[in-house]
């Protein structure tokens, strides 16, 4: 019994760690933000992939202000995010790793995003470009 009150609060703890989300200063102008924290691993034909570690925010934000234009959705471990911009199309493409298997997405087509504006969150280990 002594171990669960010692238990019980680092579960709830790191959930709510996990779970945070910091305010971000969205610089203004015609620049585009990352859609998410975590390390670059790869750069090629314009597109930026990001692994999300474990202690990294989960949050995906809108790397430029526009329409999002379709969400597609196979599986609750992946979906692509498009939106159009005016500085032409953007592809967001996420994935969830194999602990927790959901990518949760809060913005529906045909919404206008702001920069920086939050699209959803990864649960656990995961991966945008």
């Amino acid at each position: 019994m002594k171990l669960l009150s010692y238990v019980i609060p680092a579960v709830f703890l790191g959930y709510l760690y996990f779970n945070r989300s910091p305010t971000r200063n969205i610089p203004i102008g015609d620049n585009l933000v990352s859609p998410a924290d975590g390390v670059i691993t790869g750069i090629r034909n314009n597109q930026i992939e990001i692994f999300i570690q474990i202690t990294d925010v989960h949050i995906q934000r809108a790397p430029f202000q526009g329409q999002i234009t379709d969400i597609i959705q196979d599986n609750p471990m992946y979906n692509v995010i498009e939106m159009d911009t005016k500085l032409g199309h953007i592809t967001i493409e996420r994935w969830a790793g194999e602990l927790a298997r959901t990518v949760i997405t809060d913005v529906k087509p045909y919404q206008y995003v702001e920069k920086g504006q939050i699209l959803g969150r990864i649960l656990l280990g995961s991966h945008t470009s």
